[in-house]
């Protein structure tokens, strides 16, 4: 009896050890997630070239018009430090531990909120009317650019996050989306010399709010490879 339960304890043990060096075996190399600091520096880098390319592609607006007049400046600098605000979001959403505060969050969706009002509050024509529908059939070539711009700085993005593990992947694919289109919308209206409120809503921002939607599909699909 006590030889037939030391086999049997053997063939268990063996049993175990073929399953565990099958695991190991399978199990690919741990890739060690870059520093958020490093992460977003990276992103300043790539973001900069996409946008100075584009730029250069498009040829900037009279510029001296545009720095003297404080609500076109003020929604230049918002667009970007969305941009930067939820760059930062989307890195740390997929670092576990590393989560943004509340506060920070709450920061980001102000600035975000104080961007998409601006042109109302500062742009309105004096009729005070807004044709939505005709913006966007007029500005079509404005959204295809916002488009175009946003998609690089996103997949640039969205390489660096894949390395992290996000255990909120839709978030933070929603985040990066924003802060690549973000680019778009700066970069556009950096070239655009229209600042008429439906035309910065239809043809700017509107590509912004669309695009973000599959951009948090993706990355639901994307950001939880880590979990296959």
């Amino acid at each position: 009896m006590k030889k037939e339960r030391m086999k049997g304890h053997k063939g268990a043990a063996k049993v175990h050890a073929d399953l565990v060096g099958k695991l190991v075996s399978d199990t690919r190399p741990v890739r060690r997630a870059l520093a958020p600091s490093l992460q977003w520096s990276l992103w300043f880098l790539l973001s900069s070239v996409s946008v100075g390319s584009f730029l250069l592609a498009l040829r900037p607006q009279d510029m001296d018009q545009v720095l003297c007049h404080g609500p076109s400046l003020a929604f230049l600098l918002a667009a970007y430090l969305g941009s930067a605000l939820a760059a930062w979001e989307a890195i740390c959403s997929g670092l576990p531990g590393r989560q943004t505060s509340g506060a920070f969050r709450s920061i980001a969706v102000l600035v975000l909120v104080a961007l998409f009002a601006m042109p109302f509050l500062f742009f309105t024509p004096t009729s005070g009317s807004v044709d939505l529908m005709e913006c966007c059939a007029s500005g079509w070539s404005c959204i295809q650019w916002c488009c175009a711009v946003g998609f690089l700085p996103w997949v640039a993005l969205g390489v660096l996050l894949a390395r992290n593990a996000s255990l909120q992947p839709l978030w933070t694919g929603a985040w990066s989306g924003l802060s690549a289109f973000l680019l778009g919308t700066l970069t556009v209206q950096l070239h655009c010399p229209s600042w008429e409120a439906g035309h910065m809503v239809a043809a700017h921002l509107f590509p912004v709010a669309l695009l973000t939607f599959p951009a948090a599909l993706a990355g639901s699909f994307w950001f939880s490879r880590w979990r296959r």
